[in-house]
């Protein structure tokens, strides 16, 4: 397994994904977690406009389901000095 491969092509599909949608916001890193069993790739977007949230979860799932065993979640954020935004984080479990 090629880990920076998969890291580049995850960084890419997200931001490929939130331009598609018109996201300002882009992913700038994934991060690695490094298992005895398996290795987690984990990666967490901003979306700003609300109505994009279930077409990006769609897309997101679309693209990265055939990595492994995917879960993604989302949660809306209110920040005090700045635009809600949901968050939605995704990570993948590869086995070794």
């Amino acid at each position: 397994m090629d880990k920076e491969k998969i890291k580049k092509e995850l960084l890419d599909g997200s931001n490929s994904i939130l331009t598609k949608y018109d996201e300002y916001e882009l992913v700038d890193g994934i991060s690695v977690m490094n298992l005895a069993a398996k290795t987690v790739f984990l990666g967490s977007l901003r979306v700003h406009n609300e109505s994009n949230v279930v077409k990006i979860k769609k897309d997101l799932k679309n693209e990265f389901k055939d990595y492994g065993e995917l879960s993604i979640r989302d949660e809306k954020v209110v920040p005090c000095c700045a635009p809600n935004y949901t968050h939605i984080s995704f990570n993948i479990s590869v086995k070794n």
